[in-house]
C-alpha cells in the first residue's frame, strides 16, 4: 500500500497549499474532469463538474481549467459519469462481520464505503479497554476512515449479567484523552438513563464534557416521556426505531434517526413511510445504517450501498437516499468540515457511479488515491499481527450432561419460555407447561421447545467461574439431537449453547471449548459445521470472501438442523442479548424487560 494511505495530513497543515492550487499557483495532485456532480448540500446534480485534490483534500469543485498542472498531475476523465461523495455508515458493529478491521476494510472499500463508525462494544465486553487501543492502532494503517466509537455499556446492565470486563466513566475519559475514540458509542442502557442510574449518567457527562457526540439504543415504544427523557439526557442518534411513527418521532425532537437495514434487521421498509409518506418534509436528521451484517451479505450484496439500494427500491430519490449516508451522517458524527460531501476543504472521498439508479460503483477514491475499481480492491491491506491476550480469550472447562441439568418437582413444570421472531431483535415471553422427565425438564422439539444455557466463559474471576443461566426457547424448528453453540452471544459474549438434546449441546459446546472461540452446529448428533471465531472468540482472521463461506455452511447446517429461517445465526446470538425485549437469557439466568418498567431476573419456573 502507498505510504499516502498511511499518513494522512490534518486540513490546519496544508491550507496555503489548497489555496494556491485553487487558484492555479501550484500543481494538484489529481483531477478528475467532466463529471456529474451529486451536490448533496443542495440536493442538486450539476454536470461538467471538475473535482480538483491535493494532499488528499479537495481544492477546487467547478471548471479547473486554471488549474495549474505537471508532470506528477493525474488526470481522470469522470466522462459524464456520477461523482458522489464516499459513503458513511454511522452505526455499525464490525464484529457482527465477524471479520477483524483489515479484512472487513478490504471487503468494504470495493462498495462504496469511506467512513464507518464502529461501535466495538462486543470485543470490549471480552476484553476491555485494551480493545479500543488495539483497534485505534490497527485503523491508523487503513485506507478506510474508522471513527471508533467508545463502548460505554460493558456489560449493557450491571448486575445482570457478567462479561470479560466493564468499562467505567473514568475508563471512557482515558479513552477520549487518549484520541482512541471519536465518539461516544450506543448507551444501550436506556433504563439506566430515564431512571436516573448514577453510574450511566456519570458516563453520559463524561462524553458531554469532552465534547464528544453520544449516541443511542432507545428500544422501546413509548414515545413520549422516556423518549424525551432519554434525549434531553444528551443522546443525539438512534438505531432502534422500528416504526415509522417512531422514527419520525426521533428527527421531530432533534434525535438523529439511524434508519437500520442490516442482515437479519430488515427494519428500513417499515421506517421509510416517515418521509415517503411526507413529500415536503425535511429529512436532514434521518439517516441510514447496517447495524449489523455478515460477511456473507458483506461479499454477495455489499455494504452500505445496499441499504442505499434498498432506500431507492422503496421509492426514496436517489439524491435524498445518498443524503442520509453522506453529508446527513457527517452532520450527526460532526465531521461535516470534512467528509460527507465534494466540497472545497474536505477529504477526497469519492465514488464515481456510472448508474445512480443502480447506484453502479466504478471506481472509489479514498484521500485522493484510487482504491479500488471495477469493484475490486487495488491497493494492499496487511494482516495485522494480534497479541496473544486477543486470541486466547475462552476460559471454559469442558461441559458435561450434568451442566445442562434443570430439575423439576412439579408435574406438569410451569416454565417461562422465550419466543425468538425471526428477523426482529426482540423476544416474547411465553408460560408453557412441560412435563419432567426422571425428575427434570428436558428439550422437546416436537413442541419446538428446546433448552438454552449460557456458561461464563472469561477470565477466571472469584463468583463468576461455572456462572450459568438455563433455560427453554422456542421458534428454532430444530429436529431431534440438534444443536447449536457460539460465543457471538450479545453482549457479554458468552458461550450460548441451545439444543434439542443434552447430549448434542454438550458435543457443539466443547467443539467450541476446544477450538477457542466460534460458531458450531451439530445435526444428528454430529458436527456438521464450525466456524472458529479466534479473536475474542467473535472475530474471524480470515478474508471476507472465506468467512462469507464459513457463515454460509453455518447456514446451510442451520437448515439441515431445521431451522427454515434466513440468517437465523444473527437472531440466536441475541438471546443473551438483555437490553432488548422482552425475555432474555444471560449467565446469571432469565432477564425480563417489559416497556415501562426496569429490568429484573425471573424465575425460569412460575409457581
Amino acid at each position: 500500500m502507498k505510504d499516502s494511505l498511511h499518513q494522512r495530513k490534518f486540513h490546519h497543515e496544508i491550507t496555503q497549499d489548497l489555496v494556491a492550487t485553487a487558484m492555479g499557483n501550484q500543481p494538484a495532485d489529481l483531477i478528475i474532469r467532466n463529471g456529474r456532480l451529486v451536490n448533496v448540500n443542495t440536493a442538486q446534480v450539476q454536470t461538467g463538474i471538475d473535482v480538483v485534490v491535493r494532499h488528499g483534500w479537495i481544492a477546487l469543485v467547478g471548471d479547473a481549467s486554471g488549474v495549474l498542472v505537471d508532470e506528477h498531475t493525474q488526470e481522470v476523465d469522470a466522462a459524464d459519469r456520477y461523482l458522489v461523495p464516499g459513503f458513511i455508515d454511522s452505526h455499525m458493529h464490525i464484529e457482527s462481520a465477524m471479520v477483524d478491521l483489515p479484512s472487513f476494510a478490504a471487503g468494504v472499500l470495493p462498495h462504496g464505503t469511506t467512513t464507518i463508525c464502529p461501535d466495538i462494544h462486543e470485543i470490549t465486553n471480552v476484553l476491555g479497554l485494551r480493545a479500543v487501543e488495539l483497534f485505534h492502532n490497527i485503523s491508523k494503517e487503513l485506507p478506510l476512515k474508522v471513527l471508533l466509537a467508545m463502548p460505554v455499556c460493558v456489560p449493557s446492565i450491571p448486575g445482570f449479567e457478567d462479561s470479560g470486563a466493564s468499562i467505567s466513566a473514568a475508563d471512557v475519559a482515558v479513552a477520549y484523552q487518549q484520541g482512541w475514540a471519536q465518539l461516544q458509542g450506543e448507551q444501550m442502557n436506556f433504563p439506566g438513563v430515564i431512571y436516573g442510574d448514577p453510574q450511566v449518567h456519570a458516563i453520559t457527562a463524561q462524553g458531554l464534557k469532552d465534547g464528544f457526540v453520544l449516541t443511542g439504543h432507545y428500544a422501546n415504544l413509548e414515545l413520549n416521556q422516556g423518549l424525551n427523557a432519554f434525549i434531553a439526557a444528551g443522546l443525539t442518534a438512534c438505531h432502534e426505531g422500528t416504526t415509522a411513527e417512531g422514527t419520525l418521532r426521533r428527527a421531530q425532537l432533534g434525535m438523529y434517526a439511524q434508519q437500520r437495514y442490516g442482515t437479519a434487521w430488515l427494519d428500513l421498509p417499515n421506517l421509510l413511510p416517515a418521509v415517503l409518506e411526507n413529500p415536503h418534509i425535511d429529512t436532514r436528521f434521518f439517516t441510514m445504517v447496517t447495524d449489523d451484517v455478515t460477511a456473507a451479505t458483506i461479499f454477495e450484496e455489499g455494504h452500505i450501498v445496499r441499504v442505499v439500494r434498498k432506500a431507492i427500491e422503496l421509492g426514496l430519490p436517489p439524491i435524498l437516499a445518498i443524503q442520509m449516508v453522506t453529508i446527513n451522517a457527517a452532520q450527526l458524527l460532526e465531521k461535516a468540515r470534512w467528509i460527507g460531501s465534494i466540497s472545497p476543504g474536505r477529504a477526497a472521498d469519492i465514488l464515481v457511479v456510472s448508474d445512480l439508479e443502480a447506484v453502479t460503483i466504478d471506481q472509489v477514491y479514498t484521500d485522493g488515491i484510487l482504491v479500488a475499481q471495477g469493484g475490486q480492491l487495488i491497493v494492499d491491506i496487511p494482516a495485522y499481527e494480534y497479541p496473544a491476550w486477543a486470541v486466547h480469550s475462552l476460559h471454559l472447562e469442558p461441559l458435561t450432561v450434568e451442566d445442562f441439568s434443570i430439575p423439576a418437582k412439579q408435574s406438569p413444570a410451569k416454565v417461562r419460555m422465550m419466543r425468538v421472531i425471526p428477523g426482529m431483535v426482540h423476544t416474547e415471553e411465553e408460560i408453557v407447561e412441560m412435563q419432567p422427565n426422571n425428575g427434570e425438564l428436558v428439550s422437546d422439539p416436537n413442541r419446538d421447545i428446546l433448552k438454552a444455557a449460557v456458561f461464563y466463559r472469561h477470565e477466571p474471576q472469584s463468583g463468576l467461574d461455572g456462572r450459568k443461566g438455563l433455560g427453554f426457547v422456542s421458534g428454532t424448528q430444530f429436529n431431534p439431537r440438534c444443536a447449536y453453540a457460539s460465543t457471538v452471544a450479545h453482549d457479554s459474549h458468552n458461550l450460548l449453547v441451545i439444543g434439542s438434546d443434552d447430549d448434542a449441546m454438550v458435543k457443539a459446546a466443547n467443539a467450541l471449548i476446544q477450538t477457542g472461540g466460534g460458531i458450531c452446529i451439530v445435526v444428528d448428533g454430529e458436527v456438521e459445521a464450525l466456524m472458529p471465531l479466534p479473536l475474542a472468540g467473535i472475530m474471524s482472521l480470515e478474508s471476507v470472501s472465506t468467512a462469507a463461506q464459513q457463515v454460509e455452511a453455518i447456514e446451510i447446517a442451520l437448515k439441515k438442523a431445521g431451522c427454515p429461517h434466513e440468517a437465523f445465526e444473527m437472531t440466536l446470538s441475541l438471546l443473551s442479548l438483555i437490553v432488548i425485549e422482552e425475555l432474555h437469557l444471560s449467565n446469571r439466568g432469565l432477564v425480563a424487560l417489559k416497556p415501562g418498567e426496569k429490568p429484573k431476573i425471573v424465575d425460569l419456573l412460575v409457581e
